[in-house]
């Protein structure tokens, strides 16, 4: 039984990380890419991450919400033909489900986070 409980709130955790609340009034449209490699880097705001798993500088991440600060740069590109779909500068978010790349997660000193990503994912949402 309390499998059941844990696998029911893990799923109401992903379903409430990918349907935000704030998404009724934001103007602006989140468009969804599949099969794309995503170049990433910048001081991140807020991060959720389920099912990370790391060696070295690989990693493997089921689901991953990220918010970066002013110096975020984000490029997506189509892994067939290496087109750009989209591309940010700035403060921005994303989602990833099943990305798979080069993944480091630095804490500066100060105690700012800077996250740099390379790699391929299944969904990216922007």
């Amino acid at each position: 039984m309390s499998k059941k409980i844990i696998g029911l709130a893990l799923c109401s955790l992903f379903l409430i990380a990918y349907f935000p609340v704030t998404g009724a009034t934001d103007d602006s449209r989140s468009v969804t890419y599949t099969e794309c490699y995503i170049v990433s880097s910048g001081t991140i705001y807020n991060r959720l991450s389920i099912g990370l798993f790391k060696i070295g500088n690989r990693a493997f991440i089921i689901y991953i919400n990220m918010v970066y600060e002013e110096d975020g740069n984000t490029s997506i590109y189509d892994d067939d033909t290496g087109e750009l779909l989209w591309q940010q500068q700035g403060a921005h978010s994303f989602i990833l489900v099943f990305y798979r790349g080069n993944y480091t997660y630095i804490k500066n000193p100060d105690g700012s986070t800077f996250v740099t990503m390379d790699g391929l994912t299944i969904i990216a949402r922007v």
